[in-house]
């Protein structure tokens, strides 16, 4: 009995011992496969943050306006004193008058030649000075036009904003200025429309037509276009040194330039100043016109 119980007993332990074994060798497959295989335990998904969106600014660069020059004003003189009766006019001192006449070419009115007589130049000149200054155009210097020649300032252009090199005619005022990279170059007295009815006979059309009209210098903006050199004779009358820029209508030089509007719609300007003023100005340079009328044609029909 005792010797067939004793295998029964080793063939359990044997078993025991065999499943034992078996168990931890499992186990240590396990423990190497979750090495070699990564982590059992389940990552969170790796998320990146948005990126902002990319914005670009551009800096534009400021608007700039271009500062036009300013007008250089005179500076303020001394002038001898008056004699007693206080009008400098023809006759008078030369060591008087060529002070005066001095200053009113510094101030670009043009008297002449300063040679210390009181002239027909002399006289347009101080009347271009007392159209501006407000003085009565009697063309003599009194206290009043010594005053407004020592603290001279040139007024306001009309068109402080137009081409640096232009002509402004101020028909209000009976005064054309030219202008040079802004700044004054010549200041004329002028006579422009008388504003009376007039009538004249032109052969320009066939047939013959005679024409009545309202003297006027239109305001507006013109360009000078056709220069003729000497008097250029018209239906009108004779012109010297016309420059035209407004049809039949020229600055040109005249025997007579009162200090009133007296032309039929011309700007007429001194003979000395005629001379040389179309050497100034070029074909194409704006003129301006400042109140002045419309013009008006009454009547044209043949004859």
């Amino acid at each position: 009995m005792v010797q067939r119980a004793f295998p029964v007993q080793v063939i359990v332990g044997l078993l025991l011992a065999f499943l034992l074994i078996s168990g931890v060798v499992a186990a240590g497959a396990a423990l190497r496969d979750d090495d070699s295989g990564g982590s059992s335990v389940a990552e969170a998904p790796v998320t990146t943050a948005p990126t902002a969106p990319t914005t670009t600014t551009s800096t534009l660069p400021p608007t700039t306006v271009p500062t036009l020059p300013q007008l250089v004003q005179p500076t303020v003189v001394t002038l001898p004193a008056l004699p007693l009766y206080p009008v400098l006019g023809p006759g008078s001192p030369a060591e008087l008058v060529g002070p005066y006449e001095q200053r009113l070419a510094d101030l670009r009115f043009d008297p002449g030649a300063v040679d210390g007589v009181y002239d027909q130049a002399t006289t347009y000149a101080v009347h271009a000075l007392q159209k501006i200054a407000g003085i009565d155009r009697n063309g003599r210097i009194s206290v009043a036009e010594k005053a407004a020649l020592e603290t001279f300032q040139y007024p306001l252009p009309l068109h402080p904003e137009a081409e640096p090199n232009r002509t402004e005619i101020d028909v209000t005022k009976q005064v054309l200025t030219l202008y040079e990279n802004y700044q004054v170059r010549l200041i004329s007295t002028t006579s422009t429309a008388s504003g009376e009815n007039y009538c004249y006979n032109t052969p320009k059309a066939a047939p013959t037509r005679r024409v009545c009209e309202v003297a006027a210098t239109p305001s507006g903006r013109y360009t000078y276009y056709f220069y003729y050199d000497g008097w250029h004779k018209g239906d009108l009358g004779a012109l010297y040194n016309p420059f035209y820029f407004n049809k039949g209508i020229a600055v040109h030089g005249y025997e007579d330039v009162p200090p009133y509007p007296a032309s039929h719609g011309c700007s007429r300007i001194p003979m000395h100043i005629a001379e040389y003023f179309h050497t100034l100005v070029t074909m194409d340079a704006p003129v301006y016109v400042e109140g002045g009328q419309p013009a008006q044609i009454l009547s044209s029909t043949p004859i």
